[in-house]
């Protein structure tokens, strides 16, 4: 459920206007072509730093090439819409396990999360990020009174990602996969990405599966025997190569096994090959191909900075925001 919450503070994302006019003029998220790419890119950026530690040398490379990328469009990326995306991570996953995970998170749970990202706002140079989990629950809230309203870019971006997520879902089905994605959407969010009303009774449904969920979990499931371990494996040349995927196979290993996986996973669509780059990735390489190479040098340098930034104590002892300036 807090990989579910994840994905669903990318889309509420898309409903702050003023954030999604950059979104549409780079047509990262809204082609097609591109979308899955990004999704994935996405995904594997922010499993370097959440899932694995943003104290780690690949997830302050990671967290390095984020800056990068966000640092080529200036003040075109405003600090407002930063500190609102940041919320999303810290709110959404904890709204979706407070709602429909077998059980509610402790309030200490609550409060390491919004410390972790806070530190991650922090060295991302976000000013201003409220100090307690409840100033940044009230700050959103009042955020997005203000700014969640509807435009044609919010429907753009929208649109092209419940594309992406209904994708492999068999035609006869597409109708009732879309009114069930739009059930998920509190009701501001939905008119201010311009989704139709879904169904009821497919709402209804939705959360009554949920609920199924929840209590199987909790009342069927043994405990588990060991840690998930989901973070791409480095290879013999010490390129890092995943193990699943969301939409598309970027950066899966080539083996039978995953080929035979993906074959199922896209109903015969896609296949790792070199084409989605098989071989694996470097954080500092990830995102657009153009800037694969030109990035590199700098995120680098960053991610060295980063890391004496940490080792001297943080946000806590170093003050906030970490900043870092380079050529692009």
């Amino acid at each position: 459920m807090y990989y579910f919450g994840t994905t669903q503070a990318l889309i509420k994302t898309y409903g702050i206007a003023s954030g999604t006019s950059l979104l549409a003029q780079t047509r990262q998220l809204t082609t097609d072509a591109k979308v899955g790419k990004r999704a994935e890119d996405t995904a594997v950026l922010l499993s370097e730093f959440v899932v694995g530690s943003v104290d780690s040398e690949r997830g302050m490379r990671a967290l390095s090439k984020v800056n990068w990328l966000h640092r080529r469009y200036g003040a075109r990326v405003g600090n407002e819409e930063m500190i609102h995306t940041l919320a999303m991570f810290v709110l959404e996953p904890q709204r979706w396990i407070e709602k429909f995970e077998w059980r509610p998170m402790t309030q200490l749970e609550k409060v390491a999360m919004f410390i972790y990202w806070k530190e991650i706002g922090n060295r991302m140079g976000i000013e201003g990020i409220p100090s307690t989990l409840e100033e940044l629950q009230d700050w959103t809230e009042s955020f997005e009174k203000v700014h969640m309203v509807y435009s044609d870019n919010n429907r753009l971006c929208a649109e092209t990602t419940m594309n992406l997520y209904l994708r492999n879902v068999p035609r006869i089905l597409k109708h009732i996969a879309r009114d069930a994605a739009n059930s998920l959407l509190e009701e501001r969010l939905r008119l201010a990405l311009g989704s139709p009303r879904p169904r009821w009774w497919v709402g209804n449904l939705v959360f009554l599966l949920f609920w199924l969920r929840a209590w199987a979990v909790a009342h069927l499931c043994l405990p588990r025997l060991h840690e998930m371990d989901v973070l791409a494996r480095p290879g013999k040349d010490g390129r890092l190569q995943r193990d699943n995927f969301a939409f598309e196979p970027w950066y899966v290993k080539n083996t039978r096994w995953m080929k035979l996986s993906a074959w199922f996973q896209s109903l015969g669509r896609l296949s790792p090959s070199t084409e989605y780059k098989s071989g694996g990735y470097l954080p500092e390489e990830v995102g657009p191909v153009e800037y694969e190479k030109s990035s590199k040098e700098s995120v680098l340098n960053e991610a060295e900075a980063m890391k004496k930034y940490a080792a001297a104590g943080g946000a806590e002892v170093m003050g906030c925001p970490f900043s870092y300036s380079s050529k692009r």
